[in-house]
């Protein structure tokens, strides 16, 4: 009988190729599309979870409160995780993560070359026995378990060292710390949060091993819990280690938890969300998540409209059948089969899809779909598990539907009324463009805010500005002599060195209000040099930029934005020559105010921002060079020619301050992008349930069609009485859309500090274009119809 059932429904899909095809194609693409999604929204989902323990593995950050303002830190104190340890029976065993100074570019030598690595890490011994970390060579318990040792993971090995055994071999980082190789590591896998090239042993730092404290929070630290533990318990336990180390009018921050496997979706839009290049947004993975299911739905809503619209062709078939003994279960087994054919032919399709547009698909996201280059049980369980819920979830209705009519109702000359209900296809083309107007909606305002964005006026000019690495000079000499070459050059206009620059995290501390110790405010502090202001185009509202600094002179000098002055209580000009109370040990004076500027991405609120030409405080790792106008790719090689000659022991790093704020964005982009391209595929599938079922009503309104225009009716008016069929519930539709689009972009937009307005201007653009969409979808069939020859559809009668 099953064979039967393929035979049948293999020739009534053949012998119905048109409807076939349209029914074909708009399947193919909703699952080419929504299968896309899933494998990149399931590759994002499974971060860490290779990892043996990675359910019983937490990371700490703190909570610092500044002002009755809280920032969330995924940072805590180098002391915290030993102290856990310690303390909490729980607790059992703990790891800390240093970045290499704090996220800086390492310039590693070896055999008298230079190389630049991004990912090195400084980290406790005991990251074998929190984390997989497979040792290719190397034993995991004396690897990191002294001073000066470093693994390698493979493909820098390889980098290094060719095909030479790096093992027991030294390399240098920075021109000052000398490290043996102890082991090589396997590459770390694209879906994990750890994403070191190298590691240092933690006791090589030994500012962070021997001055233990709860002040400096720099140090990213996870627990692993003995089975059984939750995270609230884990919370209050950490929290109450606090409060027996420090007083609670000492403590300035809180302890909060993360499990591991949150750690990749849910960091981004913490201050300081960790060290890790692999950060996602679970915003972005939720907008796609909805948008696979939609446009499934779509697809799905596209066959059960067309295939109910034409059951009235098949009626007969079912009556001569159930006259001849077929049951409603035989019946509806059938019309499912044929439904199943149609979606496998759909899914070979559609993998084909994806697989085409892989390449273009990376492009967009940065990412490697994980397709199915090997097959496991788990995969075809999935595409098996989809196949069959697409095939009742497109075929089901329309099967019952056709199946459960009596022999005299389907035998009847006029089936008037059998064809399914008229209302329930209504509503599939509601549902198909509320959800088409509502991602053109989206669309517009991702738009519009990444518009706003780059549009935006950021306080500082970050176009032809270069900010180059010094990190690995010898000595301050060196530096000074490349300074004084590259002032020679006619391209440059200024420069200066600093610590870091916009979109950079810098180094943290507080200040206190004026007479009142108690109210403090986070202050983000840069140390820089003379130049500096006018390197970054900042605007001067008071005093001067930062003037040169003697060895002897051991008073902090400081620029401080608008944002410092206001929680201060001065205006710019009652601010200069002011001491900050509790900055810098209130070693500080005012020399300068500049105008606020956004240091950070615009996700984030303007804080407290000075630059500083302390003695003691932090070493400056960045030369900031102002380029003219002018090409900049010869201007380039002459940098690096001058670099190399001054600082020959080091690599030329560097990256344009232009460039790099745009970056600050780059998962809104991708997302923006992807959603316009899901859009225009969504628009294409509901267009071709449309196309479908206007073709089907010009062909059944073939003979009235031909009637009204025996009796003077003009195309025109016959294109209107058709189209408007079809308009009716696309307006329904603008309706309902409208205010799920306005509350959804409007709660997205609480994703900025800064941010547009949600205008009802672009809900109206939407719809707008979602009817014009419509109109010209059913129009051509129509226009079709009202030109056709009325004695044609008329000969018989």
């Amino acid at each position: 009988m099953l064979q039967n059932f393929f035979k049948i429904a293999w020739r009534n899909l053949w012998k119905n190729r048109f409807f076939t095809f349209l029914n074909l194609f708009g399947l193919s693409l909703g699952i080419a599309v929504s299968l896309a999604l899933i494998l990149y929204v399931g590759r994002e989902r499974s971060f860490d979870k290779y990892h043996q323990h990675a359910s019983d593995i937490y990371r700490v950050g703190v909570n610092a409160e500044f002002d009755a303002t809280q920032q969330k830190w995924a940072s805590v104190p180098n002391i915290a995780g030993p102290t856990f340890k310690d303390k909490l029976s729980e607790v059992a065993e703990q790891v800390r993560f240093l970045r290499h100074n704090f996220g800086s570019t390492a310039f590693v030598r070896v055999n008298d070359q230079n190389y630049a690595e991004k990912d090195l890490y400084w980290v406790d011994s005991t990251l074998f026995d929190v984390f997989d970390v497979p040792l290719l060579q190397g034993n995991p318990k004396t690897a990191l378990n002294q001073p000066n040792k470093i693994i390698l993971c493979k493909s820098v090995s390889e980098k290094l060292f060719g095909k030479e055994d790096p093992m027991g071999k030294t390399i240098k980082v920075d021109n000052n710390l000398e490290l043996e190789i102890t082991g090589i590591f396997e590459d770390f896998p694209s879906n994990s949060t750890l994403d070191a090239s190298m590691i240092g042993s933690f006791y090589s730092m030994r500012w962070a091993t021997e001055n233990l404290s709860w002040s400096n929070c720099s140090f990213e630290t996870y627990l692993l819990m003995h089975t059984g533990v939750t995270q609230e318990a884990l919370e209050q336990k950490v929290n109450q280690v606090l409060d027996e180390a420090v007083k609670k009018e000492d403590q300035w921050f809180s302890f909060w938890t993360q499990p591991l496997l949150d750690v990749h979706l849910y960091s981004a839009r913490i201050a300081n969300g960790g060290y890790s290049s692999r950060l996602g947004d679970i915003t972005q993975i939720n907008t796609l998540s909805l948008l696979a299911l939609a446009v499934l739905l779509l697809a799905c809503f596209n066959y059960i409209n067309l295939t109910t619209a034409r059951s009235q062709q098949r009626f007969r078939e079912v009556g001569i059948n159930k006259t001849l003994g077929a049951s409603t279960g035989q019946m509806a087994g059938r019309f499912l089969v044929e439904t199943g054919i149609l979606v496998a032919l759909a899914f070979l399709i559609g993998i084909m899809l994806v697989k085409l547009s892989s390449p273009y698909f990376e492009s967009l996201t940065g990412q490697a779909l994980p397709l199915f280059e090997t097959w496991s049980f788990g995969q075809m369980g999935m595409l098996l598990g989809l196949w069959a819920l697409i095939t009742l979830g497109a075929g089901l209705y329309p099967a019952l539907l056709l199946s459960t009519f009596t022999p005299k109702q389907l035998l009847q000359p006029s089936n008037t009324g059998i064809a399914g209900p008229r209302f329930f296809r209504q509503a599939l083309v509601v549902l198909q463009f509320v959800v088409c107007i509502a991602l053109i909606s989206g669309a517009i305002v991702l738009n519009r805010q990444l518009k706003f964005i780059s549009q935006k006026k950021l306080g500082f000019t970050p176009e032809q500005v270069v900010a180059i690495t010094t990190e690995a000079a010898e000595d301050n000499s060196q530096v000074e002599a490349l300074m004084n070459a590259y002032r020679n050059m006619p391209a440059v206009s200024s420069l200066c060195l600093a610590q870091g620059y916009p979109g950079l995290s810098v180094s943290g501390y507080s200040m206190t209000k004026p007479g009142n110790e108690e109210v403090a405010i986070g202050v983000n502090s840069n140390h820089a040099s003379p130049g500096i202001t006018e390197v970054l185009g900042l605007k001067l509202l008071a005093g001067q930029t930062l003037p040169e600094k003697s060895k002897e002179d051991t008073t902090v000098q400081v620029i401080i934005n608008e944002k410092g002055v206001e929680f201060l209580g001065w205006t710019p000009e009652e601010a200069i020559g002011k001491t900050p109370p509790n900055l810098y040990q209130g070693n500080t004076t005012i020399v300068g105010v500049v105008e606020n500027f956004h240091f950070e991405s615009l996700h984030n609120p303007i804080g407290v921002y000075v630059f500083n030409n302390g003695n003691d405080l932090e070493r400056s790792s960045y030369m900031l060079v102002k380029l003219s106008s002018g090409a900049l790719q010869n201007t380039l090689q002459q940098l690096e020619e001058t670099f190399n000659k001054y600082l020959p022991k080091s690599a030329f790093e560097f990256t344009f301050l232009d460039a790099h704020t745009r970056r600050l964005y780059q998962n809104e982009q991708q997302l923006s992008k992807l959603v316009w391209l899901f859009t225009l595929l969504t628009i294409i599938i509901s267009c071709l349930g449309l196309f479908g079922l206007a073709a089907f009503t010009a062909e059944r309104r073939t003979k009235e069609i031909g009637i009204r225009k025996v009796l003077g009716a003009s195309s025109g008016s016959l294109v209107t009485l058709l189209a408007t069929e079809f308009l009716k519930p696309v307006l329904i539709a603008v309706v309902l859309a409208s205010p799920i689009a306005f509350f959804g972009m409007k709660h997205w937009l609480q994703n900025y500090a800064y941010r547009i307005e949600m205008s009802t201007s672009y809900l109206i653009i939407a719809g707008a274009l979602g009817i014009l969409i419509a109109f010209l979808t059913v129009s051509f069939q129509s226009l079709r119809a009202a030109r056709a020859n009325p004695i044609d559809s008329l000969r018989n009668e």
